[in-house]
């Protein structure tokens, strides 16, 4: 079925991975007075060679985690966000977010087409 193929699943697991990065960005933005506060960052493990791996019909998502940026160099107050690096990954995110969008509803008109006009 269309909700179960490994390119919905993974589309819907980018999704959720970029609106992740999308939020931690914006956290890192909101605390960027915030003294002693470590940015934070998404990172992504790509398990599709895994899982292919040990079996080629299972699912396929991103695994995400949150890490806390201790080894950056930190300003006078201890806070180390970078405004500008924090808004070159939030726009990233938004524009990738935007792109799976638009994937899934073409994904769904053409599931709809198909439905609509199988039995004409």
């Amino acid at each position: 079925m269309f909700y179960d193929s490994k390119s919905f699943r993974a589309m819907e697991s980018g999704l959720s991975a970029s609106w992740l990065q999308q939020q931690t960005a914006l956290h890192n933005l909101a605390n960027l007075e915030t003294p002693n506060y470590k940015s934070k960052a998404v990172v992504f493990e790509d398990t599709l060679g895994a899982a292919m791996a040990q079996n080629p019909n299972g699912p396929y998502s991103f695994k995400t985690s949150v890490v806390t940026e201790n080894n950056t160099i930190a300003r006078p107050d201890g806070n180390n966000v970078d405004s500008d690096a924090e808004g070159v990954v939030l726009f990233k995110a938004y524009a990738q977010y935007s792109y799976l969008t638009q994937k899934i509803n073409g994904q769904f008109s053409n599931f709809r087409y198909v439905l609509t006009n199988a039995f004409k």
